[in-house]
């Protein structure tokens, strides 16, 4: 099966796919330049979205100034400038900053996913066919590209969110898929995943 065919039996949410993906011997790499593409493409439509969100505050400042006093409106312009410089990094730097933050993510999720299937729902996970489920499942990701070129913030903002979600639900339906889950465990384990994300990110 070509990875063209892959990617469209991921995105249409096929119900053998992943099992089958899991038996090919080159998955593990193949799902590691997929997923690293996705985060680079899903890194620089962030960028681009929260810059603009950031460049329309300031020019729509002054619709704010009749309601807040100058003193808060010092402080939303300060925010907004320090906002920008934040962004205005080398786009370079962003991508490799969102790299390591995905890697550790991604190894604390899978860690859950593993200690839950194995311990709790007494499944016989292997690390390997979790990264290739993981890897894979981050395929919707590659839809974001469009975000990059348009200017539209509605649809920037659309495209990061469905393509969230749509991420999710791939990867829970690979999970499903190989484990025999029920829902209400992939529902546990991808709030799992969400949990431990966000632990990592204020640790």
């Amino acid at each position: 099966m070509t990875e063209n065919k892959i990617i469209v039996k991921v995105l249409r949410l096929d119900k053998q796919v992943y099992n089958e993906i899991i038996m090919y011997p080159t998955s593990l790499q193949k799902g590691l330049a997929i997923w690293t593409t996705a985060t680079i493409i899903i890194t620089l439509s962030a960028i681009r979205f929260f810059t603009g969100v950031i460049d329309f505050l300031e020019d729509n400042l002054y619709f704010f100034s009749e309601d807040v006093t100058s003193e808060e409106l010092l402080m939303l312009q300060t925010l907004i400038d320090q906002l920008q410089v934040e962004f205005q990094q080398s786009t370079f730097t962003s991508i490799f900053s969102s790299l390591i933050g995905s890697i550790l993510a991604s190894v604390v999720g899978l860690i859950i996913v593993f200690l839950i299937l194995k311990y709790l729902l007494r499944k016989d996970p292997q690390p390997k066919d979790l990264a290739i489920i993981y890897f894979y499942s981050s395929i919707p990701g590659l839809l974001t590209i469009p975000s990059i070129f348009v200017s539209s913030l509605l649809i920037q903002g659309l495209l990061l969110f469905v393509t969230a979600i749509y991420s999710f639900t791939t990867l829970g339906s690979g999970l499903k898929q190989v484990y025999f889950l029920r829902n209400i465990e992939v529902i546990l384990l991808l709030v799992s995943i969400i949990f431990g994300s966000t632990i990592l990110s204020y640790a």
